[in-house]
């Protein structure tokens, strides 16, 4: 019996996901330091479970706390488990560092241009579809994604999966396929909370398509059901964690403002071409013509429509990268739009190339500026602070921090011989976001007592343009150039900036009791309470 081949759309992605790998590279986005405030906390989160996993399952909610006492950047509950247990054999496994887990993301960033061949395929043109697939890998935003250890591409990718059969469900319904579609559903919002704009697809495909009858199915409400009943009781626990992360309160003027800010970063992204095209493609679903054609205009329709109206009804945040779902389902409607550019007559066909080239520009000109992502070193900071072992106070932008506990994790290999600390956490005071900081030691010396009452065996600060992250930062500084200490001073790896490491000159052992206490997640908390 011959091996089954893998799926033509399938193994394109795979190639897009190599071709995304080579632009993050190439655009110096692969940095050893993850430095967006979010990096960070997706890798220890992916890490958390690996390691809980090599550790044989042991309790999950004492083994979160304490690996959060070693490690605060744990942060399940913000983001939801579905794509971290997807990693999980790869973490429990090989245990990549963090640059090898931005490479994963920068590979799986490449993947959801699947979507696009899939669509082209459908409907006679591959050829298309894959040049449409080199487009959609160099948009700015897939781009600048691919450069992150981010959920925005995962999701991305499992939305348009949810998508795909959700059109095959409907097309030839069926209880596997329901079924099917419903286990995609879940996966959707357990990757990222805004993957729940799946649940909107149907609705809106079932309104453009007119069929009316799927709604007397059994299988599709056993479907939405089953949906439910796998992610509701996660955000049952979850909700009082993540709904602190809003930065917006839902109503008009949010969706006006979303509405607004989207409509922007659909503009740096595609331009004024690109967007008209993608509105020339939706003539296509509506318009008597190929029915393979039009079904592909609606579903895509379907996506955009279900991702804006989304984001405008719950008020997470104004991010450009939170639209990513929507952009390989405007890129094959831009494609559509070509074809029915190319079918006007013989003008428009030797206008056709030009056009599809001068849409490619807003692309090209973002990644030409693209900046190489900074550097601070991470790597060989956190093998310092496992090497050396006791309890770290580490400082910088939340990326910073971000970087260096992620770095440290890693380095620890699981043995938690070392404590990191946030300065941020015990020299200041503030919620999740950031949000009402206050500082708790006003002076240098104030800091130096706090340092020793944690028991603190060593300091990394990092000064991103050499300008200190934070008010508590300058005062860390200070108290970690006292007498007490050894400070040095390194320049970054690649940017400009400076980090100190400061080492005690004698001997202290943490106050542990002290760290779980304070230190403990209060994430870990609420949702042991959820569970009473």
């Amino acid at each position: 019996m011959s091996a089954r081949r893998l799926p033509f759309p399938a193994a394109a992605a795979l190639v897009f996901g190599l071709l995304s790998l080579f632009l993050a590279s190439m655009s110096g986005g692969l940095s050893e330091s993850l430095i967006n405030p979010d990096e960070g906390g997706h890798y220890v989160n992916a890490l958390f479970i690996g390691d809980w996993i090599r550790a044989g399952f042991p309790s999950p909610m004492a083994f979160a706390q304490d690996y959060y006492a070693h490690f605060p950047r744990l942060s399940i509950g913000h983001w939801p488990p579905g794509w971290y247990l997807l990693e999980a054999p790869i973490f429990a496994t090989l245990r990549p560092s963090p640059w090898g887990a931005l490479l994963i993301a920068a590979f799986v960033a490449g993947l959801p241009s699947g979507a696009i061949v899939w669509a082209f395929d459908r409907i006679g043109h591959r050829a298309i579809g894959l040049a449409l697939g080199i487009a959609y890998v160099f948009l700015p935003l897939v781009v600048d994604g691919a450069r992150y250890l981010l959920l925005d591409q995962p999701v991305a990718l499992v939305v348009a999966i949810g998508a795909i059969l959700w059109a095959r469900a409907s097309e030839k319904p069926s209880w596997p396929r329901f079924l099917l579609f419903a286990i995609f559903a879940a996966a959707a919002p357990l990757t990222k909370g805004n993957g729940a704009l799946i649940a909107l697809v149907p609705a809106i495909d079932i309104a453009l398509t007119r069929r009316w009858s799927l709604l007397k199915r059994p299988a599709l409400w056993v479907a939405a059901l089953v949906t439910v009943a796998l992610v509701a009781p996660w955000y049952w626990i979850s909700f009082k964690i993540s709904a602190g992360g809003f930065n917006y309160a839902p109503g008009l003027e949010y969706a006006g403002l979303s509405l607004d800010a989207n409509g922007q970063a659909l503009l740096a992204n595609f331009g004024f071409i690109g967007l008209a095209l993608a509105i020339g493609g939706m003539v296509s679903a509506f318009r008597p013509g190929d029915a393979r054609e039009m079904r592909i205009a609606r579903l895509s329709i379907a996506v955009v429509a279900a991702t804006l109206i989304f984001q405008a009804a719950v008020p997470a945040a104004l991010e450009p990268r939170y639209i990513t779902p929507l952009l390989p389902w405007l890129i094959v409607l831009a494609g559509i739009g070509l074809l029915n550019l190319w079918r006007l007559g013989r003008n428009a066909r030797f206008a056709t190339p030009a056009v599809a080239l001068a849409a490619l520009y807003p692309a090209i000109a973002a990644l030409w500026v693209l900046p190489p992502k900074p550097d601070i070193g991470a790597p060989a900071l956190g093998r310092t602070m496992a090497r050396e072992g006791g309890l770290w106070l580490v400082d910088g932008r939340a990326g910073g921090e971000g970087a260096l506990i992620a770095a440290a994790a890693h380095a620890d290999d699981g043995q938690k011989r070392v404590w990191v600390s946030r300065a941020s956490q015990w020299l200041s005071t503030s919620d999740f976001m950031g949000r009402g900081y206050v500082l708790t030691a006003t002076t240098p010396g104030a800091a130096r007592r706090i340092m020793d009452e944690i028991g603190v065996s060593g300091v990394v600060s990092a000064a991103e343009q050499d300008r200190y992250a934070y008010p508590h930062s300058q005062l860390l500084w200070r108290a970690a150039k006292g007498e007490r200490y050894t400070a040095t001073e390194w320049g970054f790896a690649s940017g400009k900036g400076t980090v100190l490491i400061a080492r005690r000159n004698l001997p202290i052992e943490p106050n542990l009791a002290l760290i779980r206490e304070n230190s403990g997640s209060v994430n870990v908390g609420k949702m042991k309470t959820a569970l009473r």
